[in-house]
């Protein structure tokens, strides 16, 4: 079992040294002015949200000021970075680009202090068919043997990027013992997959649960706290 962990945590130090190692994203010309002085890009996506025809931009920029990064142990390999990131989103026009809005509150900082033995929780963006995804993971070197992949899904309605779906793949790093949960946020239903086991298969006996959300009215990004845990 400490062989399946330690090959897990061996993939996840290899994904995030590559991300380090990859080219440094850069924002089109037309584009460059929505980025102020001082601060640094995380990551880039270009893919047509409003179905127009054009490619637009979603990304995330951090401040990079260096008083903000202080090396202390024992977490994130004794460097603590508390610059604040945000979330862009830019509408491609035939002049240029537009703003839709920045998200100031929806990705943490490489560390945070009440989650201090986390790693980076922000693990990315996409776009597909025009739904921009956002993801988070939990993987904590103590205090749990827990860890989780998070994902949040949005829609361009009236100008507004409404949270309509979300998916979570949690499981325990010492048993294996796996639980699903897909959240559809337009019909207020929940679906629950449990029984399931990490490391085996075999060992699986799923079992299917399915949940209403206690409301449906409509959930907006720039409403959704830090990784778009809602209470």
């Amino acid at each position: 079992m400490w062989r399946l962990c330690a090959s897990l945590t061996l993939v996840l130090l290899s994904s995030s040294l590559l991300r380090a190692a990859e080219a440094a994203p850069i924002l089109p010309a037309a584009a460059q002015s929505y980025l102020p002085k001082g601060w640094k890009l995380l990551e880039v996506v270009k893919a047509d949200l409003n179905s127009d025809g054009r490619d637009d931009l979603v990304f995330v920029r951090e401040e990079a000021d260096p008083k903000k990064v202080i090396k202390q142990l024992p977490a994130n390999d004794g460097v603590r970075n508390y610059n604040p990131r945000v979330l862009t989103v830019l509408l491609a026009e035939e002049a240029g680009f537009r703003k839709l809005g920045e998200y100031s509150k929806l990705i943490p900082p490489a560390f945070d202090d009440e989650w201090e033995n986390y790693d980076d929780r922000f693990s990315g963006l996409s776009v597909k068919k025009g739904i921009l995804t956002v993801g988070f993971r939990y993987w904590a070197s103590a205090g749990t043997w827990s860890m989780s992949m998070e994902s949040y899904k949005f829609r361009l309605e009236a100008g507004r990027l409404r949270l309509i779906g979300s998916e979570t793949d949690s499981f325990h790093r010492g048993s294996g013992e796996k639980d699903l949960f897909s959240t559809n946020y337009l019909t207020g239903k929940v679906k629950w997959t449990s029984g399931l086991n990490e490391f085996d298969e075999k060992e699986s006996e799923p079992k299917i649960k399915w949940e209403t959300l206690p409301s449906r009215k409509p959930i907006y990004i720039e409403e959704l706290p830090a990784c778009a845990r809602l209470k």
